[in-house]
Parts: structure tokens; C-alpha cells; sequence
């Protein structure tokens, strides 16, 4: 097996998005003002719309918050662009390892440079609280896409695979293995552009992280599950699962993830594909089939 996707088409349909010209005062964004909270999700919210951060970004909204933190949209004044940032919870500010992590993601992000995988700008800190600038995408992550339109049109999947391993391509071609690559890390924006955001976990390829056991249970491969290095390929049996999500199978990755947690990650990859060689309902020999046949084999141990 190929120890990237390089040898996979990476052709982008998509379109690259952009914004409208900008005033010194107020960046402008193509589309809509992005995926923002609701007003009383700033109750207590940290930052407060229009409330200046750092002398140059200005709060514009809420664009989400988890166990991590929370994530704003804001407006760079110095730059005149829309950026977003994301900030590392109070609770563990104080936590070095965790602000390691943040400046990891920095460093592993900056090291790709490619239309599908999310711009990280800089780290910084307000009151105690640290924060990464980055890209702002005005669009959707392709978990909750899956969860609202079930399945991805059969010319649509084809677009967003063909971008995301183009996205892992390059990240794999500059020695940066992502480990945590799952839906949830897929950002798609309205014009169709895929990409692939958060390196917090991401290693560089010299050390694979051994002995680490981290990353997202349903989408781990084997060898995260033992704590033995990750490669290129411990990312590609993440993306294998995610086509097998596209056209239409979201339980797969849950249940192989569970299957080869409960098997003490001694679970084979073939597993994971072999759940899904039916066709999909409705489905002839096209594209859905193809990328069915892809993830098959990009899951299968060789």
C-alpha cells in the first residue's frame, strides 16, 4: 500500500472562495455572516460582540464552544480581513501540556501550505487566555452536513473526496500526519471547498508519536488503539472511513471504531471495509461504487 494519498486523484471542482474588497474598518465576506450562535449563547460567552481583542480583532460572534474552548468570528483590523479564534479554555490556560498542543497546531499547520487545509496565522493571548488566529471558513463541517442531508449527491462526493486527499496529500508530502482526521475536522465552505483544520493532534513524521494513545475512537486506526507510531497511513484509514460516510454509510465508522476498541486495537483494517460490500441502495457501478471500492481498499491492511 502507498504510504500517501498522492497516488489518489486530486483534482479540485470546487470553487476557492474569497471575499468582497474590504474597508479599513470592516472586512468584508463572500456569502452570509458565517454559522454564528444565537444571541443568548453570549450570556456567557467569554467575549462579547464589538469587544476589541489585542488591540486588532474585533468580535463579530459566537461560531461554537466544547471541551477545548470556544470559537469566535472576528475581524482583523490590522489586516482588514475576516479571520476566526479559537480559544483554549480558561481551565487550561494553565495547563502546559495543553498550550503545547496550541502551539503544536501552529507549527504543524504552518508547515502546509495547500487550498485544503485550514490556514493557521498565529497564537495569542488575552487576560490569561490563549488563542489561535486562523482562517475563517464560512461554511459548515461535513459531519453536520451528513447529519442534515444524510448522504453527499453522487458528483458532490466525488468533488470532496477528490479535495481531501489532495488536502492529506500534501500534508503527508511535507511530513505532517494528522491523527485526529474525522467530519467533524472537514470544513466546507459555500462555493464547495473543502478543508481539513485542526493539527492540534498532528505529529511530524520523524516521531509518529509513540506511545501516545489519542485521536477520535471512531475513526482510529489500529495502531492509535496500541500506541505504536502513526504514518501516513493511520490517517488514510481515517479518510477510507469518511468516503465509506459520503455515499450514504454513516455507521460505519462508529461501529469499526468500536469493534477494534473492544478488540483491544488487535482489529484488523479489512474489517472496517468488509461491513460495507453491499451496494448502496439505488446505487449502480458510479461514483458512489467507486469510492466504496476506494475505501475498501485504502482500510485493507497489506
Amino acid at each position: 500500500m502507498q504510504s500517501s494519498v498522492s497516488q489518489m486523484p486530486t483534482q479540485m471542482t470546487g470553487g476557492t472562495g474569497g471575499a468582497a474588497p474590504a474597508t479599513p474598518s470592516r472586512p468584508a465576506v463572500s456569502g452570509t455572516i458565517g454559522r454564528l450562535e444565537s444571541s443568548a449563547s453570549f450570556a456567557s460567552a467569554a467575549f462579547q460582540p464589538g469587544q476589541m481583542l489585542s488591540g486588532r480583532y474585533r468580535v463579530i460572534g459566537l461560531l461554537g464552544r466544547g471541551g477545548m474552548g470556544e470559537v469566535y468570528r472576528a475581524d482583523d483590523l490590522e489586516l482588514s480581513q475576516a479571520v476566526s479564534l479559537k480559544f483554549l479554555g480558561r481551565s487550561l490556560s494553565d495547563r502546559p501540556d495543553m498550550l503545547e498542543r496550541f502551539r503544536a497546531e501552529v507549527r504543524n499547520a504552518r508547515q502546509v501550505s495547500h487550498p485544503n487545509i485550514c490556514r493557521v496565522y498565529d497564537i495569542g493571548e488575552v487576560g490569561g487566555q490563549y488563542f489561535l488566529s486562523m482562517e475563517y471558513v464560512d461554511g459548515e463541517d461535513l459531519a453536520t452536513l451528513l447529519k442534515r442531508i444524510g448522504r453527499l449527491p453522487r458528483g458532490k462526493a466525488d468533488e470532496v473526496a477528490r479535495q481531501l486527499c489532495a488536502g492529506l496529500a500534501a500534508a503527508h508530502d511535507r511530513g505532517v500526519i494528522h491523527r485526529d482526521l474525522k467530519p467533524s475536522n472537514v470544513m466546507i465552505d459555500g462555493e464547495g471547498r473543502v478543508r481539513i483544520t485542526d493539527f492540534g493532534l498532528a505529529v511530524r513524521t520523524a516521531d509518529g508519536g509513540t506511545g501516545d494513545v489519542v485521536g477520535t475512537p471512531a475513526y482510529m486506526a489500529p495502531e492509535q488503539f496500541d500506541g505504536r507510531p502513526a504514518t501516513a497511513q493511520t490517517d488514510i484509514y481515517a479518510l477510507g472511513l469518511i468516503l465509506y460516510e459520503i455515499v450514504g454509510r454513516l455507521e460505519v465508522a462508529a461501529l469499526a471504531g468500536r469493534a477494534a476498541l473492544a478488540r483491544g486495537g488487535r482489529a484488523r483494517r479489512r474489517g472496517a471495509g468488509g461491513a460495507c460490500d453491499s451496494a448502496l441502495p439505488g446505487e449502480g457501478p458510479r461514483p458512489a461504487a467507486a469510492l466504496g471500492a476506494a475505501a475498501r481498499r485504502v482500510t485493507a491492511r497489506r
